[in-house]
């Protein structure tokens, strides 16, 4: 086994923390236990999986108050705190937008029959910041304070322009861009984690470091856009920094700055709102197959977004010789890794593991990702040996983001002084519980500085409780059907289960450990429930699982569960970005699926187009589709025909 040194850094919570030291080494016990979903194994564990669970509460629970909700471990079935309950939702989500990220870019490749963009014809001129075509120092500022102060609109013109001057900058950037270790007194590089479009997490990050300089570096490590409502303002600053400060600002790329993870993660959606141009989205995905793939802090730390390659004999020569460029995409699809490892496949892998893996303290080698589904995990064992590759004995920190963690950042110990960082700077993320952080190397300090802080909190405890518990609602109601077959073992003749064996069918198929108790409470909540009915609820000791089905039905549609996929097909269908579909455009698109379902599973798009527009305006809009699909999945529509594509998939 694996002997690491693991402890977890504890800070007051506040709204600002000061610098402080963050030499001990990290692993939170909030990353939790990691569920595989093959029955044979897991039945037989559950108990273990209780006990293990249990003693990891325990932990959170001497080692402080983490502020996420962590409750004592005082009986068999333990309350998870919230931010553990949170990351395997999350989890779960990811998994579920790769999938449809990568059946996006399957998509993509048949429509791309359309040789170039098509503007909207009925864009509208909105009125926002409008720079000089050359941007100084003041104009970044302007901009900052801009956008601190009013959250406008930056006028399309100005962001084409910072999106032209930046590529044109970053295009001849090298894969990996080297960065002097900071030589004299009061030097420092600083390194800022995943932002998701928070702009107050970024205002604050630059208010703490002020302007980059010479003696005040800046690495901004990938994931700049998706989840946040400012993803373009996020990324219209750093592209100004990185223009004016070309020397003292590098932007690595990260799993989110691919055109199809975009679509299915939402800041696609965010340029079209704001801009109403195809065309201006696919210069900012340009920019992002430019961006360079890792950085070296000279004899001090490798820093890459996820994580690092998996194939044997990959050294950073390889990784400096992958024409970046041609790689729009951050993952292998099913067809890519069906051919094999050759050529552009093995470069595609490379950047995949770096965008996408996570380090695992009990892993040795290399694992599958049983949770993302693209990247993998990687031990201790493997961090030592790619530090020493790189020919530095100083060389012994790697730091990457990718993972939301609880306090901002964390830090394994792989022994021999080796460490690996984790800084993640979005804080209350996706409407979780967690700090920002970002990770400072100062001249002459072995160990590097942490500064954690707290920004964007949406809403009450209550609100995000609530969002929590609506999504639970709807990864049930996607895995009703192996959890009905669980729930019909366990009943008895009158369709009836015991709490206890409710918590452990969830558990066994959901990967999750909910305490019933807290959900029924938040379900009757959801319902609206009098009183009397709510507290009957709460004391059953027995469920009956049909119910509990109907329950839950009743507080999610069904077509909730498919907005996301939706949303995006109908995004590609709508050639001209106008927000409707044609029945040109509409014939189009099911055309091209066809091209990829079976010969009887094909549907006649007049037909369907005509079922859909209910108004007869010969135009579509999301909403109508929306409403034939209610209480019904794109495959029950057999004669109008999406047969081929369940979108329970996704």
């Amino acid at each position: 086994s694996l002997s690491l040194s693991l402890s977890l850094s504890l800070a007051p919570r506040s709204i600002e923390l000061p610098m402080h030291r963050a030499g001990l080494p990290v692993w939170s016990s909030c990353i939790g236990i990691r569920f595989a979903r093959v029955r044979a194994r897991v039945r037989g564990r559950i108990c273990s999986l209780r006990a293990l669970s249990t003693r990891a509460d325990a932990k959170d629970t001497s080692s402080g108050d983490k502020g996420g909700g962590t409750a004592a471990a005082d009986s068999a079935t333990p309350k998870p705190n919230e931010f553990r309950l949170w990351k395997d939702l999350y989890q779960k989500d990811e998994a579920k937008r790769v999938k449809l990220a990568a059946f996006l870019t399957e998509f993509s490749e048949m429509v791309s029959a359309r040789s170039k963009m098509v503007e909207s014809p009925s864009l509208l001129k909105k009125r926002g910041l409008s720079l000089h075509d050359q941007l100084d120092p003041t104009s970044v500022r302007r901009l900052i304070e801009y956008l601190r102060e009013s959250r406008g609109l930056i006028t399309m013109s100005t962001f084409h322009n910072i999106l032209h001057q930046a590529f044109a900058l970053i295009n001849c950037d090298p894969n990996i861009t080297f960065i002097d270790n900071p030589q004299k007194e009061g030097s420092k590089v600083t390194v800022v984690g995943d932002l998701h479009g928070d702009l107050d997490d970024l205002i604050k990050i630059l208010d703490y470091t002020g302007m980059p300089s010479e003696e005040n570096v800046l690495v901004f490590n990938g994931d700049f856009v998706d989840r946040g409502q400012h993803g373009v303002e996020v990324l219209a600053v750093l592209l100004a920094l990185k223009v004016v400060f070309p020397k003292c600002v590098f932007l690595n790329r990260g799993n989110h700055e691919d055109g199809s993870i975009c679509r299915a993660y939402g800041f696609y959606d965010e340029v079209m709102a704001k801009y109403s141009s195809p065309g201006l989205y696919e210069e900012i995905t340009n920019v992002f197959a430019s961006l360079p793939l890792c950085a070296i802090i000279r004899d001090r730390a490798f820093i890459v977004h996820g994580g690092i390659p998996r194939m044997d004999g990959t050294t950073i020569h390889h990784i400096g010789a992958i024409a970046r460029r041609t790689h729009k995409q951050t993952f292998c699809t099913s067809s890519e890794r069906d051919k094999g490892r050759t050529g552009a496949q093995t470069s595609r892998q490379v950047i995949e593991d770096m965008m996408w893996s996570d380090p695992d303290p009990y892993t040795q080698g290399f694992a599958a990702s049983t949770s993302r589904g693209a990247g993998c995990r990687y031990g201790p064992d493997t961090v030592k040996r790619w530090l020493r590759s790189l020919g530095s004995d100083r060389m012994k920190t790697l730091v990457r983001s990718h993972e939301c963690v609880e306090e901002g950042h964390q830090m394994i110990d792989c022994g021999e002084g080796f460490k690996v960082w984790t800084i993640f700077s979005a804080s209350n993320y996706a409407d979780g519980w967690n700090k920002g952080g970002i990770l400072v190397f100062n001249h002459g300090d072995t160990d590097p500085e942490v500064y954690t802080y707290e920004t964007s909190f949406q809403g009450n405890h209550n609100q995000k409780q609530n969002a929590q518990h609506k999504r639970i609602v709807e990864l049930i109601c996607v895995y009703q059907a192996p959890l009905a077959k669980e729930f019909e073992k366990l009943a008895d003749k009158n369709d009836m289960i015991t709490v206890k064996q409710w918590e452990d069918a969830i558990l066994l198929e959901l990967g999750l450990s909910l305490d019933y108790t807290v959900f029924s409470a938040q379900s009757a909540i959801a319902l609206g429930l009098e009183d009397d009915k709510k507290n009957s609820a709460l004391e059953s000791s027995m469920i009956k699982y049909q119910e509990f089905f109907e329950e839950c039905k009743s507080q999610i549609s069904s077509v909730h569960q498919h907005s996301q996929a939706l949303s995006a097909i109908f995004g590609l269908l709508d050639e001209n970005g106008d927000g409707v579909v044609t029945y040109e455009e509409f014939r189009k698109g099911c055309e091209l699926l066809n091209h990829r379902l079976p010969h009887d599973q094909q549907f006649d798009a007049q037909n369907l187009f005509r079922m859909i527009d209910s108004d007869r305006s010969g135009i579509v809009e999301l909403h109508e589709l929306n409403e034939v699909l209610k209480g019904t999945t794109l495959t029950t529509l057999q004669e109008g025909g999406l047969g081929g594509l369940d979108l329970d998939d996704f």
